[in-house]
């Protein structure tokens, strides 16, 4: 029997030591933010052991703690000093409507939160809503801490409570879900020897921070290599930044890469080089096959307005079509598809430059296991949280027998590669016994130009399209059946869409782009 390895950080504020001895002088969490553009290794240790004896100094040690603000080096240090001063942290999604977090607040028993000077206004309405809490604007507060100057850290327990994440309630209402030391310091421990980060990677974080995949990816990684992590403003600003930045690894969602790729087939498009930019993919891919990468000289414009270096993207938190692996294969960038939940902290599974077969999801990470009970991906391990914060109806039901049920349905290959087959409540199974996954058409519907939202349903025995789509390319609804018509040619009869429903403005969406299925029910019931 192979003895067990010890982890690598038994929690992140070993990791936040880390960081302090390795990498005392290096800038992490580069921003736009001209009052606390980084924090370098060494700054954060001590911001974290500073806030500890601030905390500690107010009796409440060990108490919920909220972060409302962008992605910047003020809250990422904010987050890294909550979680070691032995307070819980609990991220809330910047943006997301007043209700939704004063929601959260209450859901967690949150009672501090620290906000950025842009979220002022919410702070406010949120605190004179909910008596007991208090409210510090998070620049301030870490100036302040400067004044304090001893360090207080108290002991951890791998059990204890370290962050109350929200699920991202793409099909029903958001869950407060609880990670421990041990379930974070786990996932960290088995992460960063798979994932293919390195001192000289220079990152470009595009995610939310309040998403776990996020957190556990790029900003540990940066954190635990010494690497360069360059802070994204917004959506908007992604192509200025790749060209400013130039990153060799992106950590995203598959809305991004749908996006590069439609932007990137456009500009082919207007030059008038459709034909010969086509011609260039199929030879590129032809090459990359036998091991010889010629993408750089065929595609020098694509890489420049990608910044030029750029080699991997790492791709979660919702389904990846296989053809965009595919394209951006044969630009030379390969994309390696991962599989995540909240509840498991949140990696499961994940394609490595070594192993990597697209179309999976990649192989189990050593943190868990997985078992595929009745089509549904379950998963058990240290990374696996114990439930739903004060929600024992929640958690009976989805942490059963020793096991969490995804809600996902899944198979493996006979080498071992995980495959998602989308969402058992999305499944739509029709009278005749076949079963549909909405999932697979909607990928087939975002490949069609000018579809840029879309929902797939049974509806009275019909599967149903919900389409929002740009109005100058499908300016009728027969114009829009007839793309649908098209991609009905591509399937089998069983699987057609027989009804379409034409939005006029797109769907409401989580943090991370995903459609909020539970709010489209709500809207139609």
């Amino acid at each position: 029997m192979q003895a067990e390895r010890a982890p690598l950080y038994a929690d992140l504020r070993q990791l936040v030591f880390h960081a302090g001895e390795q990498f005392p002088q290096i800038h992490f969490f580069l921003s736009h933010d001209s009052e606390f553009p980084f924090v370098t290794g060494q700054g954060l240790a001590e911001a974290c052991g500073q806030f500890g004896s601030w905390i500690s100094r107010r009796g409440q040690t060990g108490c919920h703690i909220a972060l409302l603000g962008p992605n910047c080096a003020a809250w990422l240090t904010c987050f890294f000093a909550v979680i070691s001063s032995g307070c819980a942290v609990v991220p809330l999604y910047y943006g997301s409507p007043l209700d939704d977090q004063a929601y959260c607040l209450r859901k967690s028993d949150s009672v501090i939160l620290l906000y950025d000077k842009s979220c002022e206004k919410d702070a406010v309405a949120l605190r004179d809503g909910q008596p007991g809490l208090e409210i510090f604007e998070m620049h301030a507060l870490l100036y302040d801490l400067d004044s304090i100057g001893a360090a207080t850290f108290p002991p951890l327990q791998p059990e204890d409570l370290c962050a109350l994440y929200f699920t991202s309630g793409t099909t029903e209402q958001s869950r407060c879900v609880m990670l421990t030391h041990r379930n974070l310091g786990a996932m960290v421990s088995a992460a960063m020897p798979i994932l293919p980060l390195s001192a000289k990677d220079t990152g470009l974080s595009v995610m939310p921070p309040s998403h776990t995949f996020e957190m556990m990816t790029n900003i540990v990684g940066a954190l635990h290599c010494g690497g360069t992590l360059y802070i994204n403003q917004s959506l908007r600003t992604v192509k200025s930044n790749l060209k400013k930045h130039q990153p060799t690894i992106i950590v995203s969602v598959p809305l991004l890469l749908q996006t590069l790729k439609k932007e990137i087939l456009s500009q082919v498009k207007r030059r008038g080089k459709t034909e010969q930019f086509e011609k260039a993919m199929r030879i590129s891919l032809k090459f990359r096959r036998r091991g010889i990468d010629i993408s750089h000289k065929l595609f020098s414009e694509v890489y420049e307005s990608l910044g030029k270096n750029l080699r991997y993207f790492i791709c979660g938190g919702a389904a990846l079509d296989p053809e965009l692996i595919t394209f951006f294969d044969a630009l030379g960038i390969t994309v390696l598809q991962g599989y995540g939940i909240t509840e498991c902290s949140p990696i499961v599974a994940c394609n490595t430059p070594e192993r990597n077969r697209p179309g999976s999801i990649g192989q189990v990470f050593p943190s868990c296991e997985v078992q595929i009970i009745e089509g549904e991906i379950c998963v058990r391990g240290e990374s696996v949280s114990a439930g739903y914060y004060n929600d024992p109806a929640a958690t009976a039901a989805a942490f059963r027998d020793g096991w969490f049920h995804t809600g996902d349905l899944g198979h493996f290959d006979a080498d071992g590669f995980l495959y998602y087959d989308g969402r058992c409540k999305n499944l739509i199974v029709l009278s005749n016994g076949e079963n549909v996954s909405p999932e697979a058409l909607e990928q087939k519907l975002y490949r069609v130009e000018g579809i840029l939202d879309a929902v797939v349903y049974e509806r009275n025995g019909c599967i149903t399209a919900e389409v929002w789509a740009d109005p100058n390319v499908y300016p009728d609804r027969e114009s829009l059946w007839r793309a649908i018509s098209c991609v009905n040619r591509s399937v089998s009869a069983y699987q057609q869409i027989g009804d379409l429903v034409m939005r006029t403005e797109p769907f409401e969406k989580t943090a991370t782009q995903k459609i909020k299925r539970y709010e489209r029910r709500k809207e139609k019931s």
